[in-house]
């Protein structure tokens, strides 16, 4: 049984990974942080998850655009064959430290994506997303 949020964290940056432990840390509220240094690594544990452990399938998914064996686009493609009484559990964000407009109106054709977040994330966004 989940007693808080659970979330998977897709970026090859190392660096980005410690600071996104060290954020959500500062925070009260309990949750469970994955961390997918590629799209392929974190698409494994979730469809293993939708088959074996529901319990397991993380609430928010905060994913990089950019990294190796599968990208944040490659991820979004094979999402979108999830269900959807899977997807309508999810909150996928993309992020990235790219200002890039074409990545930004990019995000408008995925509508499982909430929102584009500019890295490096903010602790007001970490709150924002726990709530």
């Amino acid at each position: 049984m989940k007693t808080g949020k659970e979330i998977f964290i897709v970026d090859d940056d190392s660096i980005h990974r410690l600071l996104m432990s060290k954020l959500f840390a500062r925070q009260n509220k309990g949750y469970k942080l994955d961390f997918f240094e590629n799209g392929q690594k974190a698409m494994d544990v979730l469809e293993t998850a939708i088959a074996d452990n529901p319990s397991g399938i993380p609430d928010i998914i905060l994913l990089d655009i950019e990294m190796p064996v599968m990208n944040g686009w490659q991820f979004m493609n094979k999402y979108r064959l999830l269900p959807p009484e899977i997807k309508d559990r999810i909150s996928v964000y993309m992020v990235s430290s790219s200002f890039s407009d074409e990545d930004q109106e990019r995000v408008k054709s995925y509508p499982e994506i909430v929102d584009y977040i500019v890295k490096p994330l903010r602790i007001e966004k970490i709150i924002e997303l726990m709530n």
